[in-house]
C-alpha cells in the first residue's frame, strides 16, 4: 500500500497539469464582419473588416497577423480581458505577389498568438480589383426613335466613391458627368442622343468608351450599344402649277437598315405625250389605256431619292388655239358675204415726188346693199385730185376720210376703186397703210368687213 501512494500522487499530478493547460491555452470566439471586402489595387485601398471577439480564457495581450502575402494592420498587441467582448476594426493588403490574382476570391488563413505564443488560426476572403471591375456600366437598347439612352452604372464593391468624374463617347452622344456612389450602389444616368448622328448609322451593336477618374486614377472601360433595327420610310408628295403641271414625289429611308423601295406614278395616253421625267425610271408599263411610270432603288439610312413628273400643257393648248384660230378665219373666208382687199402700189412723177396708188377691190359672195366702203389716208401725205374710174362719194379732208356708195352688189360682183396720194418729202423705209372697212346690210342685218393690212417699204436710191 505504501508503495501504490507515489504513483497515485503521480496520476493525479498529471491530471492537475493537464487541466491546468487547458485552462491557461488560448480560446476565443471569433466572428467577422466585412465592411470592405474587396483590395482595389488602383487606389491602394485595403480590404476592411470588423472582428467580433470574445475571449473565454484568460486575460491576456493578443496578436494578429498572416504568413500568406498579406499584410494586416493593426499590427500592434491589444489586449481583451477574461469574458470580455472586443470590437476590431483591421485592414488587408496583399503584398505585390499577391496583386496579380485580381477579382477571384481568395481564401487565406490569418494567426491570432497570445503572450505565451499560442495561436488560434482562422479564414478570410477578400477580393482582390482593379478600378475598372469596380464597375459594371449597361446601357439600354436604342432604336431611330429614341431621343434618350438610360445607362446604369454599378458600385461592385463595398467601397464609397464619393466623386467619380464620367466620361462617355460613342456614335451617338458625347457626355460628361460628376456623381459619387455608395457601396453596392446603382445610378442610372440619362444622356440625350444626337439624332443628326443616328440618322446615318445602321443597326447593329456600336461601342461605348468610359472614361471614369477619381483620386487622380483613371479607368477606361468599354461597353456595347445595342441599335435596334427599324423600318421606316417617310413620303412626301408636293403638287403645284396648271398649265405647267409639277409633282415631286420624296421618299426618305428613316430607318436603320437598307431598304428598297419603289415609286409608281400613272399618266393617260394623252398627257403622257407632254411629260418629261426625272431621275431616269426604273421601267415603264402600259396597261389599261395608261402608262405607268416605275422607280425603284435601295436606299442607306438616312437616303432619299426625289422623283420630279413635269407636264407641259403649254404645247397641247397652244395647238387647239391655233386650230381654233384657224376654223375661225377659215370660217370667216367660207362664210363671209363680202371680201375686200386693199393693194399699194409705187408710181412715177415727173417731179420725183414719193406717190403710190391704193386700190381697193370689193367682192360680194352673196347679194347685198347699201355698202358703204371707207378708207383713211396715211399721215405725210396729201390726196392727188385724180381718181380712178370711180371717185369717192365723200372727201374728208379734215379726217383724212374717202368714203364710197354702192347700192347693192349681186353674188360674185366686184367693183374696184383706186386713187394716188403722195408726198413732197421723201419716204425710206416701211409706209404702212391703214386698214379700209366696209359696212353693209345682208338679210336686213348690218356687218362689217375690214380690207387686209397692206404697206410699201421704200428703199433709199444708191
Amino acid at each position: 500500500m505504501k508503495k501504490k501512494a507515489p504513483l497515485l500522487f503521480v496520476f493525479l499530478l498529471v491530471i492537475l497539469s493537464l487541466n491546468l493547460f487547458l485552462i491557461s491555452a488560448i480560446n476565443l470566439d471569433i466572428s467577422a464582419k466585412p465592411i470592405s471586402n474587396s483590395v482595389i489595387i488602383d487606389l491602394n485601398e485595403p480590404a476592411v473588416y470588423e472582428l467580433i471577439i470574445r475571449n473565454l480564457g484568460e486575460t491576456d495581450n493578443f496578436e494578429i497577423y498572416s504568413l500568406v502575402g498579406i499584410d494586416i494592420t493593426p499590427s500592434t498587441p491589444f489586449e481583451i480581458k477574461s469574458g470580455e467582448t472586443k470590437t476590431l476594426k483591421i485592414e488587408l493588403m496583399p503584398q505585390e505577389s499577391l496583386k496579380t490574382k485580381k477579382q477571384l476570391p481568395m481564401t487565406f488563413e490569418y494567426k491570432i498568438k497570445n503572450s505565451k505564443n499560442e495561436i488560434q488560426k482562422q479564414t478570410l476572403s477578400i477580393y482582390i480589383l482593379d478600378l475598372e471591375s469596380s464597375f459594371l456600366i449597361q446601357p439600354q437598347n436604342i432604336n431611330p426613335n429614341s431621343e434618350k439612352i438610360i445607362i446604369s452604372i454599378k458600385n461592385n464593391v463595398f467601397f464609397n466613391f464619393s466623386e467619380l468624374k464620367i466620361k462617355l463617347t460613342s456614335a451617338f452622344f458625347e457626355n460628361e458627368q460628376t456623381i459619387s456612389l455608395q457601396p453596392k450602389q446603382i445610378k442610372e444616368m440619362e444622356i440625350p442622343i444626337d439624332k443628326e448622328k443616328t440618322k446615318i448609322l445602321n443597326a447593329g451593336n456600336y461601342l461605348m468608351n468610359i472614361e471614369i477618374i477619381t483620386n487622380e486614377k483613371t479607368a477606361n472601360i468599354e461597353s456595347q450599344i445595342k441599335f435596334l433595327q427599324q423600318e421606316d420610310i417617310e413620303t412626301t408628295e408636293n403638287k403645284e402649277g396648271f398649265i405647267i403641271q409639277r409633282t415631286e414625289l420624296i421618299k426618305k429611308n428613316t430607318g436603320n437598315i437598307k431598304k428598297t423601295i419603289e415609286i409608281t406614278a400613272e399618266k393617260n395616253l394623252l398627257s403622257y405625250l407632254f411629260t418629261s421625267v426625272n431621275p431616269e425610271l426604273s421601267e415603264t408599263e402600259i396597261k389599261n389605256f395608261k402608262k405607268f411610270y416605275i422607280w425603284k432603288k435601295e436606299l442607306i439610312p438616312n437616303e432619299e431619292i426625289k422623283v420630279v413628273i413635269k407636264t407641259n400643257w403649254f404645247i397641247p393648248i397652244f395647238i387647239i388655239i391655233f386650230i381654233i384660230i384657224a376654223i375661225v378665219l377659215i370660217k370667216k373666208s367660207v362664210y363671209n358675204d363680202l371680201i375686200l382687199r386693199k393693194k399699194v402700189s409705187f408710181v412715177k412723177t415727173k417731179g420725183g415726188q414719193f406717190a403710190l396708188k391704193i386700190t381697193l377691190i370689193i367682192k360680194a359672195k352673196r347679194f347685198i346693199e347699201r355698202i358703204n366702203l371707207v378708207d383713211k389716208l396715211p399721215h405725210l401725205v396729201q390726196l392727188y385730185n385724180k381718181f380712178g374710174a370711180i371717185e369717192p362719194d365723200k372727201i374728208d379732208l379734215k379726217n383724212r376720210r374717202l368714203e364710197y356708195n354702192i347700192e347693192s352688189l349681186n353674188k360674185d360682183e366686184s367693183r374696184i376703186f383706186s386713187y394716188i396720194v403722195y408726198s413732197k418729202i421723201g419716204v425710206v423705209g416701211r409706209f404702212e397703210l391703214p386698214n379700209a372697212k366696209a359696212t353693209y346690210e345682208k338679210d336686213g342685218k348690218v356687218k362689217h368687213s375690214v380690207s387686209n393690212r397692206s404697206f410699201f417699204i421704200n428703199e433709199p436710191r444708191g
